[in-house]
C-alpha cells in the first residue's frame, strides 16, 4: 500500500530518530553504579581496674555492685558496668561460696593465669647501715613467719632487695622455707646467686643482670621488676618493706623520672604496692615516697614503727581479694594519661585503685 508522501517522511524521521537513540545508548559508557552506604563503626574502649575496698583494719566489704562504685576519668563520670568480686584467698572463696577462682586467660599471650596469688617481696636495706632502718628491718623479720604461714598452696611468692643495686633472691615459688630464706638474706648486702629457673611464672629469664647491676636507685629497681612482670597475666601484689622513695629537695620530696617509669611500669603489668615502712621514727621526709607509690598504684602505706603486727594484720586482709571493675571510659578530648578516680560513698569504706590510665595500655585479661 502507498502512504501519502507527508506520512512517508514522518515515518522515515521516526525510524531515523530511533535508530540514532539506540545507537547513542550502546556507545554511551556504563552509568555509575551507586556507592554502597558507609556505616561508621563506633569502639567503645573499656578499662579494667583493680579495687580493694575494705575497713581500715584490712578487712574487705563483700557483696558491692557497679551501682556501688562511683569512677571519674579525668573528672568525667564514667559508666561501672560490672564488678566482680574475685576472692585470692581460700577463706575469702569460702565466703564468697566460690570453691576455685575462675583460670583467666590473657588474650595477649594466651599463657593461663596462675590460681593462687602472686606476691613479690622487695626490701630495701640500707648500704650505709644507718641503724634506724637496720633495726627496723630485723624487727619486721621477726614477723616473716606469720608473713610466710598465712601464704596458700597456690600462692606464689619472689624475693627481691635493693641496698646498692637490686638484687634477685627468690624466682616465683611456693615453698615456705625457700621464701623464709630469701626474706632472711636480704639483710645481707651479699650478690646472691641468680635464682634457679621454675616453671611458669618465672622471671628468671626477664632480667637483664647488668641492667639490675647498673639500678642505682630503689625507683629504677621497681621498674625492672614491673617491666619483668608485664608478660604474666591478672594482678600482682607487691610489697615492700623499706625506709623510703624520692629525694629530699628545696624542703620537699622529688620523686624524679625513675619514679614515673617505674609507675608506668607497675601500672602496666597490674602491681599494687604495699608500702610497709620499716624505719623506727615516728616520722621522717622519705615516707612520702613510700606513701606515693602505694596510693599511685591501689596498695597502702603503713608504719611498723609502733604498731608491726597491725600493719602485718591488714596486709593479710587486705589481699584476700579485690573487685574488677569494667569500666566504658567516657568521650575525652586528650590522648595518653588519663585521671582515673574510684570511689565507694559508703561509710567507713577504704577504696584502693590505681590513679593513673594510660591510652591503650588498659589490659583485658580475664
Amino acid at each position: 500500500m502507498l502512504l501519502p508522501r507527508r506520512a512517508a517522511r514522518e515515518l522515515l524521521l521516526a525510524i531515523a530518530v530511533s535508530t540514532t537513540a539506540s545507537f547513542l545508548r550502546a556507545q554511551a559508557p556504563p552509568a555509575p553504579q551507586q556507592s554502597p552506604r558507609i556505616q561508621e563503626a563506633i569502639t567503645v574502649e573499656r578499662i579494667i581496674v583493680d579495687a580493694r575496698v575494705t575497713l581500715a583494719n584490712g578487712e574487705p566489704i563483700l557483696g558491692l555492685t557497679p551501682k556501688d562504685f562511683t569512677v571519674r576519668v579525668d573528672g568525667v563520670p564514667a559508666k561501672v558496668e560490672s564488678a566482680d568480686w574475685m576472692p585470692e584467698t581460700a577463706l575469702a572463696r569460702e565466703l564468697a561460696d566460690i570453691d576455685k577462682p575462675e583460670v583467666t586467660v590473657n588474650r595477649t599471650f594466651d599463657v593461663p593465669a596462675p590460681q593462687g596469688r602472686l606476691l613479690i617481696f622487695f626490701f630495701q636495706t640500707d648500704f650505709a647501715r644507718n641503724p634506724l632502718r637496720v633495726a627496723g628491718q630485723m624487727k619486721i623479720m621477726s614477723y616473716a613467719d606469720q608473713i610466710i604461714d598465712s601464704l596458700e598452696p597456690d600462692d606464689r611468692v619472689a624475693v627481691f632487695s635493693f641496698d646498692s643495686h637490686l638484687k634477685f633472691r627468690l624466682d616465683f615459688s611456693n615453698e615456705k622455707e625457700k621464701v623464709r630464706q630469701a626474706m632472711r638474706g636480704s639483710l645481707k648486702t651479699d650478690d646472691p646467686p641468680p635464682p634457679p629457673l621454675v616453671p611458669m611464672p618465672s622471671l628468671s629469664k626477664r632480667l637483664d643482670l647488668e641492667a639490675m647491676k647498673s639500678a642505682a636507685s630503689s625507683e629504677r629497681a621497681l621498674f625492672l621488676v614491673g617491666n619483668a612482670l608485664r608478660p604474666i597475666p591478672g594482678p600482682k601484689s607487691l610489697v615492700l618493706f623499706g625506709w623510703g622513695l624520692g629525694k629530699l629537695a628545696g624542703g620537699q620530696i622529688v620523686m624524679g623520672v625513675d619514679y614515673a617509669l617505674a609507675k608506668r611500669s607497675l601500672e602496666s603489668s597490674r602491681v599494687s604496692v604495699f608500702s610497709i615502712d620499716i624505719t623506727q621514727a615516728d616520722w621522717h621526709s622519705l615516707q612520702v615516697g613510700l606513701g606515693k607509690v602505694a596510693a599511685d598504684t591501689g596498695g597502702f602505706y603503713e608504719s611498723s614503727y609502733l604498731f608491726p603486727k597491725l600493719a602485718v594484720d591488714r596486709l593479710e586482709r587486705t589481699l584476700q581479694g579485690h573487685y574488677e571493675l569494667e569500666v566504658r571510659k567516657p568521650e575525652l578530648k586528650k590522648l595518653g594519661v588519663h585521671a582515673i578516680d574510684v570511689q565507694v560513698p559508703k561509710r567507713d569504706a577504704v577504696v584502693l585503685a590505681r590513679t593513673t590510665y594510660v591510652d591503650g595500655q588498659g589490659p583485658m585479661e580475664r
